[in-house]
């Protein structure tokens, strides 16, 4: 990353002049969240539990832009976590909150502090440095204390009215659970391909385009360099339709090998698309994945795939496999219970076959419940209080499977204070 240095360099250089400056500062914000999160993965087969309990606290120092033809920032992320069990997690694998060592021990505190450099020309932005990407072909999973984030360069170009261009390139991964970079990998659970190789680095290019006020359109490719290359086309609609708002999200993803190959043969076309009704508070939806070709989607280690269904307890994306889907969410607006939201979903997968237990087929199912309370008013204003819970069947054989029948249970208190 010499060019970020010799950005970071420039960036210095121009904050001491006085009108850089000004805009500089004046423009800036700092944020502090404080998130105390309990995880709780019970196995229903003999085999330990995942469980941890930690408290977390993220701090977002972003900078406005030098004055001048190219503005330059910079934006500062430390992050902060704290072991709430003490040795008595020791007994349970590690669930993504916390580092794990080799004996299976957490540490008391954990921390890292990572910067993005920035410029800016007109409406478009350059990044470089660490990014939190969340793109369908490039996701980094929000679904634990911290973010996973990885380190590149992010090209955003917004010149065009209702068009976003992306261009993208990222060379390792800090994940959810660690302190350090890495290259990036193939997810690989339940054995789906030959290995979980690693790549040299990631490239994407990409479009998000606002075809009016009820539907947006998405197109990108990205290449995980001599493992795969993964196309995607989206689209999202809103029509009122006299009854009520009437919501879609389409999405195709179209993956194969690449250059080497050196997690082996992938070929994969995978859709998803779940159809909805929203009248007044409440919200049902009916939605179908179905996974085709020899292999299944291919997503990164540590990420979750950027389809419509975020389950808990699985991805619900193996080779063949077809998902049936209905939700029911309700929305406590224009209550006194204001700031309340539920949700609760099943989904069932079929037909699922599975690389290394030839000639079967097997099936999985999900109810999910979510609750979730923010504080619309008052002191503890944006105070958000959330609790999960899910319960995971399948009848896949549990021996060396990533994913095993579970009940899941999840709570999270978020706050943040900001400060300009």
């Amino acid at each position: 990353m010499r060019f970020s240095t010799i950005l970071l360099g420039m960036l210095a250089s121009t904050v001491f002049n006085g009108a850089s400056a000004n805009t500089f500062i004046d423009q800036s914000s700092v944020s502090l969240t404080a998130r105390n999160f309990y995880f709780d993965r019970d196995y229903t087969q003999a085999s330990p539990s995942q469980r941890d309990w930690a408290q977390g606290f993220i701090l977002k120092a972003n900078s406005g832009y030098t004055s001048g033809q190219i503005g330059l920032g910079l934006d500062i992320l430390a992050l902060a976590g704290f072991n709430l069990l003490g040795n008595s997690n020791q007994d349970y694998i590690g669930s993504g909150l916390l580092p794990v060592y080799a004996d299976n021990s957490r540490a008391d505190q954990t921390g890292e502090l990572r910067w993005t450099v920035k410029a800016k020309y007109q409406d478009s932005t350059l990044h470089i440095g660490t990014l939190t990407p969340m793109f369908p072909v490039l996701f980094a999973s929000p679904a634990r204390l911290f973010q996973q984030n990885y380190r590149g360069a992010h090209l955003q170009v917004n010149e065009i009215d209702n068009l976003k261009l992306h261009g993208i390139y990222v060379d390792r991964v800090n994940h959810r659970d660690s302190t350090n970079y890495e290259k990036i990998r193939v997810g690989n659970p339940n054995g789906r391909f030959e290995s979980a190789a690693e790549s040299s680095g990631l490239h994407m290019l990409g479009a998000d385009y606002k075809i009016d006020d009820q539907a947006t359109a998405q197109i990108y490719h990205a290449n995980l360099h001599d493992i795969y290359q993964q196309h995607f086309l989206g689209l999202k609609t809103k029509y009122d339709i006299g009854i009520g708002n009437f919501l879609s999200d389409l999405r195709l993803f179209i993956s194969e090998d690449s250059g080497d190959a050196l997690a082996g043969h992938i070929e994969n076309q995978h859709f998803s698309g779940i159809f909805g009704l929203n009248r007044s508070n409440h919200t049902f939806s009916l939605g179908y994945m179905q996974s085709f070709g020899d292999t299944a989607l291919p997503t990164l280690s540590g990420s979750e795939p950027a389809v419509f269904l975020d389950s808990m307890s699985a991805d619900f994306s193996n080779i063949n496999e077809k998902v049936y889907h209905a939700r029911y969410d309700y929305d406590f607006k224009d209550t006194p219970l204001n700031g309340l939201k539920f949700m609760t979903r099943y989904s069932k997968g079929v037909a699922i076959e599975i690389r290394n237990l030839p000639g079967q087929e097997f099936e999985q199912e999900a109810i999910d419940f979510d609750l979730s309370y923010r504080i619309p008013t008052g002191k503890l204003e944006g105070l958000n209080l959330r609790a999960r819970h899910s319960h995971y069947r399948n009848d896949i054989p549990p021996a060396g499977m990533a994913f095993r029948s579970d009940d899941e249970t999840r709570f999270n208190i978020d706050y943040t204070w900001t400060f300009k």
